[in-house]
């Protein structure tokens, strides 16, 4: 099961109020997490929340760009992680992120969890790939955790030879503190290249999506 939780504190108090439980508690309860899945926001989690999902195999996947947008707060991310909790990293809608850039994503998970804990050694680069890449790929079920004969073939090449990138004294934390979308030079889905050096190839012309979307917006404007 996939759902959103305790992103705002209004939300756990709310059902704490209706059901008497946290809605991690209330999920326990119902059955819902029964068969593993993931947990979105997690904000605002009790120590009893932290061992269901953990006793569950239940993924937390932190949003940070919304949860910065929308003032929802700061997902325990560490925390969760040193009690043996799974983590991932999401964007939420496109309402309330705007970008759904990973790169940003990536970069916000590992800052706020060293100003939350006043740590700057706190979530260190490789530990935030790992969320983004192979956690996220099991979050969601998905078959392509690694570069595998067999795996589904979902990669992106990265341009490195930009600014932002250099010098290449340490990949990773280029990727987590520096990098952009910007240095995706090529993205693969399943084996098929979608998008390479500005060129995408997903069956219809960019320009009539930027059309289409802008006429909706207009007529959004109107209601």
């Amino acid at each position: 099961m996939s759902a959103h939780c305790c992103e705002k504190l209004n939300h756990l108090n709310d059902c704490i109020k209706r059901y008497g439980k946290s809605p991690v508690e209330l999920f326990e309860s119902i059955g819902l997490l029964n068969y593993g899945g993931c947990l979105f926001h997690c904000n605002y989690l009790s120590e009893r929340d932290i061992e269901i999902m953990k006793e569950k195999n239940i993924y937390a996947v932190t949003n940070p760009a919304s949860n910065c947008k929308l003032a929802s707060g700061i997902a325990p991310v560490t925390k969760l992680i040193e009690k043996g909790v799974k983590a991932a990293i999401g964007t939420d809608g496109s309402a309330s992120n705007n970008a759904l850039d990973m790169f940003r994503e990536m970069y916000l998970v590992s800052a706020l969890q060293k100003v939350s804990r006043g740590d700057a050694a706190a979530m260190p680069a490789e530990r935030v790939i790992e969320m983004a890449c192979v956690n996220g790929a099991l979050a969601m079920g998905i078959d392509s955790d690694c570069l595998k004969e067999g795996k589904n073939a979902d990669i992106i090449m990265i341009d490195l030879k930009k600014p932002n990138m250099q010098p290449e004294n340490n990949i990773l934390k280029n990727i987590v503190y520096s990098g952009s979308k910007e240095n995706v030079a090529l993205t693969m889905v399943r084996g098929r290249i979608l998008y390479e050096r500005g060129k995408f190839n997903i069956g219809v012309d960019e320009n009539e999506v930027y059309e289409k979307c802008n006429t909706i917006v207009e007529e959004l404007k109107k209601m």
